[in-house]
């Protein structure tokens, strides 16, 4: 079979009310759409949501990479496609392209996933499920041109910001949200920067779960011009554990695009 059947293609426009101060798609709303449309091809081929569920297992995000060159602006149509990649014991592999109307990309992203046994809370084997739901749809070898993650570490000095979970950072499993713990690093940065500045990759790295009321210490270090890493630890007790670590980095707009 054509492996190309494998791939998801979902078409979209930015809405008004999607898009940020600059009139370009939020980072909120498209990091819900890359999960949106991952829900979307997982239950078309048998491993969504309801499916997991009914086998007492969860979805879980470990890592995004998302490189962009550009964000679709107010009005104009995108296609986002999407594709398991890799499978190996513990851990999946999905990619994606984004692409402007005419076809062209402007952005790739890449996504790692753990199924976890919500009775254990720990991860699954996937190569040792007795079906062959996540193998047989693997589209190995489709290009896709983002760089892998890497190893982020900030040095903690004075906090950059602490905040405390509330209701709306709340997802269905009773856990901060992955899009707003994006949304939060966002916030970490003057407005004036985003007015000259676009976000070229944003990579994050999910390690512990938080809760609401939970407090969270977020710490940055400039890792070079234009490039910042955070830490988002969650106290507990006398203590703090990273809860997510990041990497952000800007690059100035293109005059003759404005």
């Amino acid at each position: 079979m054509d492996k190309e059947a494998f791939v998801g293609c979902y078409d979209f426009e930015v809405e008004p009310f999607q898009e940020d101060f600059t009139g370009r798609l939020s980072w909120g709303v498209l990091g819900n759409l890359l999960l949106r449309c991952a829900s979307l091809h997982a239950t078309t081929h048998g491993f969504g949501y309801n499916r997991v569920e009914d086998d007492a297992y969860a979805w879980v995000l470990s890592r995004m990479v998302v490189e962009l060159d550009e964000m679709p602006r107010t009005g104009e149509r995108f296609t986002l496609e999407t594709w398991v990649a890799s499978l190996y014991r513990l851990f999946t592999d999905r990619l994606y392209a984004l692409r402007a109307a005419d076809g062209h990309p402007i952005g790739y992203a890449l996504t790692i996933w753990a199924l976890i046994d919500k009775q254990t809370r720990r991860p699954a084997d996937l190569e040792k499920l007795a079906d062959e739901r996540f193998r047989r749809v693997l589209v190995e070898g489709r290009a896709c041109p983002v760089t892998a993650p890497g190893r982020i570490r900030v040095k903690h000095g004075v906090p950059a910001m602490t905040y405390t979970a509330h209701y709306t950072d709340i997802d269905i499993n009773g856990h901060f949200n992955s899009i707003r713990y994006i949304e939060l690093i966002l916030n970490l940065f003057p407005q004036a920067l985003y007015a000259t500045h676009g976000i070229s990759r944003l990579e994050v790295a999910y390690s512990v779960e938080a809760m609401c009321g939970d407090e969270l210490t977020l710490y940055t270090e400039e890792k070079a011009p234009g490039v910042t890493a955070v830490e988002i630890c969650k106290r507990v007790g006398e203590r703090e554990e990273v809860a997510v670590r990041a990497e952000i980095t800007f690059k100035p707009y293109e005059k003759d695009k404005e």
